[in-house]
């Protein structure tokens, strides 16, 4: 059975609300929504909300937020394949304000710290997906090790694993050789807005909308997807006339996570051999609903989502 490879790092979150953040030596107090496992678990999560068969190939340390990682992927039924590394995994603080606009600030721990040969042993098939996020590429351990991965699997065409690579806040700090490395799996390059005119802007072109962006990037990258929120997303391939991708209008109260369960089910439903478009269509509207509780991990089950993208098929 196909299954979703999440090579990217798992951490722990700590979300709060608040009404907006202070200014430059300001201080307010804000709502605490808990401590969670968060980072790549929230992709992880949305790929089993899915039902796809899931297995976390990144890195765990030891302490109390390792074994709380632990804890947390034994309860989804997820295996964790990767290495144990020195020191405990690392936190984030997750601010969403009243507009619902998330904002991290984040520490580096164990999962910065992949071993250099730490997907050595990892087995993938043609009908895998494997999930790569642009977090890793900013880590030089990590960077290193999947830059030996990407080698590895390029030497063998023919069993390439479909890839997802979600480019993150901080492409803008991606080397190029890393993008120019990973583009060689030719992936699917999953973007926001922001990260795509960033992108944009770091291969030499000029931003624009999010439909330019993603005609402009296809034609360097080949399967890129941008991001709009509620107003869906933009997808392109080899610089075609983009396709716009709709989505379910929702009044959204925390979007921590959204872009997360988008990815988690892009690739939970492109390993059950779904057309593309049709999976951005779920991810979209998985997205939107994820939006309507709080939490980091909160992609809805896949009844819901299910019955909401028919309501948008008949429409």
């Amino acid at each position: 059975m196909p299954r979703v490879v999440h090579t990217a790092q798992v951490v722990m979150d700590l979300a709060i609300k608040l009404d907006q953040l202070p200014e430059p030596g300001g201080d307010v107090f804000g709502e605490d929504t808990g401590m969670h496992v968060g980072g790549g678990f929230n992709v992880i999560y949305a790929a089993r909300q899915m039902g796809a068969d899931v297995e976390y190939a990144g890195s765990l340390g030891r302490g109390p937020f390792s074994d709380a990682a632990r804890e947390g992927l034994t309860a989804i039924g997820v295996q964790h394949t990767g290495p144990v590394v020195p020191g405990d995994l690392g936190y984030s603080v997750a601010v969403t304000d009243a507009s619902s606009e998330r904002t991290f600030i984040s520490t580096r721990g164990a999962e910065t710290r992949d071993p250099l040969g730490a997907f050595d042993n990892l087995t993938l098939d043609s009908k895998d997906v494997v999930y790569v996020s642009g977090y890793s590429m900013v880590h030089p351990a990590n960077r290193s090790a999947l830059g030996r991965l990407f080698e590895r699997l390029g030497a063998h065409t023919q069993t390439i694993p479909r890839v997802v690579f979600d480019t993150s806040p901080v492409v803008a700090d991606i080397p190029l050789a890393s993008l120019r490395a990973i583009a060689e799996l030719s992936p699917i390059w999953s973007t926001n807005e922001r990260e795509s005119s960033l992108l944009c802007t770091q291969l030499g072109g000029v931003a624009g909308s999010a439909s330019d962006n993603a005609r402009k990037l296809s034609r360097k990258l080949g399967k890129v997807l941008v991001r709009v929120g509620s107003a869906g997303a933009w997808y392109s391939h080899n610089g075609e006339e983009p396709r716009h991708i709709p989505t379910h209008t929702v009044k959204a109260i925390d979007t921590n996570g959204a872009g997360d369960t988008h990815s988690g089910v892009l690739c939970a439903l492109l390993a059950e051999g779904m057309e593309l478009c049709e999976a951005l269509l779920w991810a979209n509207v998985a997205g939107a609903l994820s939006t309507t509780v709080s939490g980091p991990a909160t992609c809805p089950p896949r009844d819901r989502v299910a019955t909401t993208v028919e309501s948008i098929h008949s429409s």
